[in-house]
């Protein structure tokens, strides 16, 4: 693992269980092999997991399948233009943004509804730009258990099957919505900014809802600019249960399949810069930036570099990998008013494309809505700490 793994921007816990990863990865691997941007495979590129404010992985199993799913008997909301709880607070979406979220037409809302074994879930909305696509799912029926402490347990569908455009080319995570939102300090606390009191009995995480409800949420990403635009996506949910360190549990399950369809949509609106920035001494130039209330793409002129690192394989010999210089990471915004969010950042790519060893990229989530009028500088991280004051930053300023 190198430096850069170990940044408070990428550091959470993988959200898909290791094994099940490796699985899937392999499966991916063949699928973008297969697949092209602008007629070239990508190569040299590192995706970069969406940082979760919990330590517990999640117990997802995304499940590749070419089959062709039955639909099932799906009611139609004829009036479901309600928020979703979970991406209002995962996100920090204040009334206002919402509004300008549906004007510009990023939002679509799915307004469907599927019941099996008395659990009913609801597709709710997603929210869609240039690179990414986060999705919200409603979950009523389920009678999640809790442990002697008071704690519940983690819900988990047992396996997730996405298709966009009838295709597998998106890095995905998802897990059922915690109540946790990363604080200022890059530390998790709850959506209304309490500190958590992790001795109290069922203070950790928040996954009922006040109706006894759960919410589902998914983020999809791509780095081939507006790949999800006004797309068909289509999800289906495979059996309900709970997971326990990596491992989706029976015990608790209730059986059966919730397939959805529907229009992403989305806004390719953003601000775009041409720039010519420096980053010290690193030898990186920033270049071009695009940023979006949802999402922030960069590019460096950096030409391509290699080194070597030692490690082990999985019977402990020694090996060498070929691993290439990666240039100072995007961590967020400074806005006009000074406000700085340096852990913005929240899950995506970087690296190089095969047809351009010079031009580095990184595009990346952003952990909440944010407004591109305000944007005063983009702040890339010097190296790497535990915790950052602002000389551990470049600032570059894009009004």
């Amino acid at each position: 693992m190198n430096e850069r793994d170990t940044m408070s921007v990428l550091q959470s816990d993988i959200v898909i269980p290791e094994i099940v990863q490796k699985k899937a990865n392999m499966a991916f691997q063949k699928i973008h092999e297969s697949s092209a941007i602008d007629g070239k495979v990508q190569t040299n590129i590192r995706v970069v997991q969406k940082r979760k404010p919990r330590k517990k992985k999640r117990g997802i199993i995304v499940f590749v399948a070419a089959a062709v799913l039955a639909l099932g008997s799906i009611t139609v909301l004829a009036a479901y233009q309600n928020w979703s709880k979970s991406l209002s607070e995962e996100f920090r979406i204040s009334e206002e943004q919402k509004e300008d979220l549906q004007e510009e037409g990023a939002v679509a809302f799915a307004m469907q509804s599927q019941t099996q074994n008395g659990v009913t879930v609801t597709a709710q909305q997603s929210i869609t730009d240039n690179y990414f696509a986060h999705l919200s799912f409603h979950v009523e029926g389920y009678d999640l258990p809790k442990d002697a402490q008071e704690n519940y347990a983690e819900p988990c569908f047992e396996y997730i099957n996405i298709t966009v455009d009838g295709g597998y080319d998106y890095n995905m995570s998802g897990s059922f919505y915690d109540g946790l939102v990363i604080g200022p300090d890059g530390k998790a606390v709850y959506a209304d900014g309490s500190p958590i009191d992790y001795d109290a009995p069922g203070s950790l995480a928040r996954y009922v809802q006040d109706d006894g409800s759960l919410e589902y949420l998914i983020t999809l990403s791509n780095a081939e600019k507006g790949y999800f635009l006004n797309k068909e996506i289509t999800v289906e949910f495979e059996n309900l249960g709970t997971v326990h360190k990596a491992e989706y549990l029976k015990e608790h399950e209730v059986t059966g399949k919730w397939r959805f369809q529907w229009n992403l949509q989305g806004t390719d609106s953003m601000k775009e810069y041409m720039l010519n920035e420096p980053l010290g001494d690193t030898g990186a130039t920033v270049i071009k930036a695009e940023i979006s209330p949802i999402s922030m793409h960069v590019e460096y002129n950096f030409p391509y570099q290699t080194y070597t690192e030692m490690g082990f394989d999985q019977d402990g010999n020694p090996i060498e990998s070929e691993l290439f210089v990666e240039a100072p990471p995007l961590a967020g915004v400074k806005l006009k008013d000074g406000t700085l969010y340096q852990y913005l950042c929240n899950g995506g790519s970087e690296g190089y494309r095969s047809d351009d060893k010079n031009t580095y990229f990184g595009t990346y989530a952003n952990d909440r809505i944010i407004d591109t009028d305000e944007i005063a500088y983009l702040v890339f991280r010097k190296k790497i700490n535990d915790m950052y004051s602002e000389s551990d930053f470049y600032f570059v300023p894009v009004n």
